[in-house]
């Protein structure tokens, strides 16, 4: 290859090169700025292809979709003096670029740096003017909207616009939970006790009730079984009545039988002398007797 050659290679990438620094393509997803000797020269560039001046302009890119950054604040004090730990996020996005290149040279992370600073603090003042049973209840959304719009004021010198705060969760410290959650053990035991108190009283006064209750319906059964057992005794003394005066003979005999199976046992042994009425049965010649005497 011939020194010309060579030349009218070099000659050749350098243009290519020229030509690839004097373009640029903008996304719809971007913000755009051309500056050339630190003087922007162009702040609204729309999307698509684009040429400029190699080396001489440079082409600053930024995001034109919202952003998110979380953050923490490990202690945030109460109008009771009381710490808590916030843990946020913020949804942000560039609304005038040049504003946002002015003061941040176009770093991300310094503008989150100043956000968040700007956050952390109105959080602070929120959280400080509420107890903290306020700022767990219904107050939270308070406070997130009012710290965005403080926010959203000290945001327009950066050239952003806050598009949300919202607290993700709001704790006690690690040396001041185990105080808290011991406190308020103490005091569910406390109502635990007082509810097993006022059960115990309930069930003594119920089981009084039904004490009483059972003894009221124990003396009306036994008022009744009395009557009935006596209405069915006269009626017993009835039946027997007319059967002795229908056959005397045979119901004599019926009752004896009767008194010797509840007097005398299977396995029972008497020595009797049967000379008496009762063992007239046993005794043919008594029996004779009392039936010729009758």
């Amino acid at each position: 290859m011939s020194g010309k050659q060579i030349f009218g290679l070099i000659v050749v990438v350098i243009a290519i090169y020229i030509a690839y620094n004097s373009m640029f393509v903008v996304t719809p997803r971007e913000r755009v700025l051309v500056v050339q000797t630190g003087e922007i020269v162009d702040a609204h560039v729309p999307p698509g292809l684009h040429f400029k001046i190699p080396f001489v302009q440079t082409v600053h890119r930024f995001e034109r979709r919202v952003m998110t950054f979380t953050g923490e604040i490990d202690r945030v004090l109460t109008s009771e003096n009381k710490n808590l730990s916030v843990n946020y996020y913020v949804k942000w996005q560039i609304a005038d670029p040049v504003k946002y290149y002015l003061s941040t040279h176009g770093e991300v992370e310094r503008a989150r740096s100043l956000l968040t600073a700007s956050v952390e603090n109105d959080l602070l003042a929120e959280f400080s003017k509420r107890t903290i049973r306020q700022a767990i209840g219904g107050d939270r959304n308070e406070i997130v909207a009012a710290v965005q719009v403080q926010v959203n004021q000290d945001a327009k010198q950066l050239g952003v616009t806050v598009q949300d705060v919202r607290i993700m969760k709001l704790d006690l410290p690690a040396e001041v939970s185990d105080t808290v959650y011991a406190r308020m053990r103490s005091e569910r035991q406390e109502v635990i006790r007082t509810l097993r108190a006022q059960g115990d009283a309930a069930a003594k006064e119920i089981r009084s009730d039904a004490e009483r209750e059972r003894t009221v319906v124990l003396s009306k059964a036994y008022k009744k079984a009395e009557s009935i057992r006596g209405e069915g005794d006269a009626r017993a003394a009835e039946i027997y009545a007319n059967a002795y005066k229908k056959n005397p003979d045979f119901y004599s005999f019926y009752r004896s039988l009767q008194l010797y199976r509840q007097s005398i046992g299977d396995d029972d042994i008497l020595l009797l002398k049967p000379d008496g009425k009762l063992f007239k049965y046993f005794n043919p010649a008594l029996a004779e007797a009392a039936g010729n005497g009758g």
